[in-house]
């Protein structure tokens, strides 16, 4: 692990440069790392060769560096590296790695490096994490094999792999989850998506705006999409879509619903279906209304209408339009007294050709009439 300071926390002393007009031949020495100075960006190396020497905080050169804000590459050296030190050739002149070599392993210097092709440009630390700039303009950004992101020229594609994914913007948050901890490493484990909206930026991210659910959400809910509106972030739930596994739908709207089609409009239920208003209800055709059924019932009040086979009509009071004549009721009394009536016109003795016929009503006795059903 590299230090970080010495023990006690006491600053070095370091050579200071006071290069002078002399000059000597340059001289070059491979060197381990022994510690880093993370702060000072410096290196204590020790020449692996004669003469053995040891040089404190001396810096190492870089593809690019500015003195005003830093800029350019930095790298930060490990403890145990191989260096090339270089001693200038000017007089006074402090040393400093030119470089990083490996060492020679049996003919190669690899060093556990990637196996690339020409005109690719890798970096990475110990750690597995890595950045790939490929020949062919591919570039590769990860931590792990299965947490990237590659870069394709061709079709201009952006391809991300990941176990779970978050993306969070002032607008709201979009994230794929697997309810995976590291010590479970079996997959079948519960996967959940998640969309967020704001209707403005600075909305509590708790309870924002709109929330839609896709995937499993939790052991013993059988829901696998969930919707859920609210009439500010942070306010109060104003719609709720719910659809199970089984594919039944649950949808509660604390507001109005208004339905519009142009063309036709066709429902086919396999099963019973029941609509219940608290309020007023009315269906309402243009042209011809239809209803049929095996059997139809309707009731409003006291009054019912079933029809199954016949036509059933019952009520307080049944009203059957205008009429000249009330409502007789064919009882049996009524059988008996039309058969007198009969009777006894029969009776009557015939009248000669020619005269005049008188024809008399005799009304049924008021007990015969129906007082609930009116004509």
């Amino acid at each position: 692990m590299s230090k970080i300071a010495r023990p006690g926390g006491e600053t070095p002393i370091r050579s200071q440069s006071s290069a002078s007009t002399g000059s000597r031949a340059a001289e070059i020495y491979r060197a381990q790392v022994l510690n880093v100075n993370t702060r000072d960006y410096t290196v204590d190396v020790q020449y692996e060769s004669y003469p053995h020497s040891t040089h404190f905080d001396i810096p190492w050169m870089t593809q690019y560096l500015h003195q005003n804000q830093g800029e350019g590459v930095a790298v930060m050296p490990e403890v145990g590296s191989t260096v090339w030190v270089c001693q200038p050739s000017e007089s006074g002149r402090e040393a400093f790695v030119l470089g990083w070599t490996p060492v020679d392993e049996g003919g190669t210097y690899r060093a556990g490096r990637e196996l690339l092709n020409p005109g690719d440009i890798h970096f990475s630390t110990r750690d597995g994490n890595f950045v790939f700039l490929r020949r062919g303009g591919i570039v590769q950004v990860g931590a792990t094999p299965i947490c990237q992101r590659l870069y394709i020229p061709i079709r201009n594609v952006i391809r991300d792999f990941a176990e779970n994914y978050e993306l969070s913007t002032p607008a709201g948050d979009l994230t794929w989850h697997v309810d995976r901890t590291e010590e479970q490493g079996d997959g079948h484990r519960g996967c959940l998506f998640t969309l967020s909206c704001k209707e403005f930026a600075d909305d509590p991210n708790k309870d924002p705006l709109a929330v839609l659910k896709m995937g499993s959400h939790g052991e013993g809910n059988d829901s696998i999409l969930s919707l859920e509106t609210r009439d500010k972030g942070g306010g109060s739930v104003k719609t709720s879509l719910t659809i199970s596994k089984d594919g039944d739908v649950s949808w509660t709207i604390q507001g109005d619903v208004s339905l519009a089609i142009k063309g036709e409009l066709s429902a086919t239920i396999s099963q019973s279906m029941t609509i219940t208003s608290t309020e007023n209800m009315t269906l309402e055709s243009k042209a011809v209304f239809t209803a049929k059924g095996a059997e139809l019932h309707a009731q409003g009040g006291a009054a019912k209408l079933d029809l199954v086979g016949t036509a059933a009509l019952d009520g307080s009071a049944v009203n059957l339009g205008d009429a000249l004549f009330p409502v007789v009721i064919a009882s049996p009394d009524l059988m008996v007294w039309i058969q007198a009536v009969t009777a006894a016109l029969t009776a009557l003795p015939a009248a000669p050709p020619g005269t005049p016929v008188v024809r008399v009503v005799v009304p049924p006795l008021a007990v015969y009439k129906s007082t609930k059903v009116k004509a």
